[in-house]
């Protein structure tokens, strides 16, 4: 296992739902995002800019419903470490948007053609989304045997929710 994810025994099992949330929440609205994108955008390098401007704005309002709810929870002010611990758990909304947006980046640069960009982009969110079902599974004590069925009916079914979205907004 990665350095940079740490086992549920280590921050908590609260804390680690608060990362997960966040994740799965910020990939989801990444591939919402990218299903709109099309070849030109990512080509005139406005692809990458949404991607990342959909990250930043989920993330800040993540931010603020946290603080909110926080006030609520406690009703005297919030100190620097529960802000520090809102922005904290909503990092991983941020973190979700950092390789799609690369990708497009890449197609603005010519690294990628601007189609393979927005292909390669698609299935980076895709990947991401499979993880964190995979890293639920194991986590959640998944028998290894249906560990990849968790994350793949994860990644179905964040895709499906994508497409309900595409079809309510079209």
């Amino acid at each position: 296992m990665s350095r940079l994810v740490h086992p549920p025994h280590r921050i908590g099992r609260e804390r680690l739902a608060e990362l997960v949330s966040s994740a799965a929440y910020g990939s989801i609205l990444v591939l919402g995002g990218l299903s709109v994108i099309g070849v030109s955008e990512v080509a005139g390098g406005h692809a990458a800019e949404l991607v990342a401007s959909v990250g930043l704005a989920t993330w800040l309002a993540h931010l603020f419903a946290e603080l909110l709810a926080d006030h609520v929870r406690h009703s005297e002010p919030l100190n620097r470490a529960e802000i520090r611990r809102a922005a904290m758990d909503g990092s991983p909304i941020l973190l979700v948007t950092v390789l799609p947006a690369i990708m497009l980046l890449a197609g603005r640069l010519d690294v990628l053609s601007d189609p393979a960009a927005r292909v390669v982009a698609i299935l980076v969110a895709i990947v991401q989304l499979l993880a964190i079902g995979a890293y639920v599974a194991r986590v959640a004590a998944t028998p290894p045997a249906t560990r990849w069925s968790f994350a793949a009916v994860t990644g179905g079914l964040g895709i499906a929710m994508v497409v309900l979205t595409l079809l309510l907004g079209h």
